[in-house]
């Protein structure tokens, strides 16, 4: 009963949307066996959406629901009063929202260190198998990707 429980509820739970995709089962996880800690760390705060991409930043702003706070930092302008302005008029589109899945399949900020990654791995992310590369061969370097996009993020932060 507890097992279904919790299921339902994390089916209830936007902040669980990307932790859903990732855990399939119950069991001890692989990148918890990394040796690389930079890159068991930054799987674990991508899982648990401890993370400091904006979608995750401003969901604790005081204008949580303002999406010109969680716009992507590299796909958008970085002048979010041009954001906010621009919310008012008739043609306007949502700006690029920074998440978990722009950030790892779309985000042009990540581009490059992106385009180095094996065949196989950017197939999965394209593909968004996430729970795949959790268990694969690609665990090390899908934990090095995370924790090199990281570092472009925050270039002026401790690196973890």
């Amino acid at each position: 009963y507890q097992r279904r429980v919790r299921g339902s509820e994390l089916q209830q739970q936007r902040k669980m949307a990307f932790y859903r995709t990732v855990k399939c089962e119950f069991g001890e996880e692989e990148y918890l066996k990394l040796q690389a800690r930079s890159a068991r760390v930054n799987i674990a705060k991508l899982r648990s959406s401890s993370h400091d991409l904006l979608l995750e930043r401003g969901r604790y702003s005081t204008d949580r629901y303002n999406t010109a706070l969680k716009a992507c930092r590299f796909c958008c302008t970085a002048d979010r009063d041009i954001i906010i302005a621009f919310e008012q008029l008739p043609f306007f589109e949502e700006p690029v929202i920074e998440t978990e899945e722009h950030s790892l399949t779309e985000c042009i900020g990540y581009h490059n260190i992106r385009s180095k990654l094996s065949d196989n791995l950017k197939s999965l992310l394209m593909l968004k198998e996430y729970g795949l590369i959790m268990n694969s061969p690609h665990l090390p370097e899908f934990g090095k990707f995370l924790t090199d996009s990281f570092n472009i993020r925050n270039p002026n932060r401790k690196r973890t």
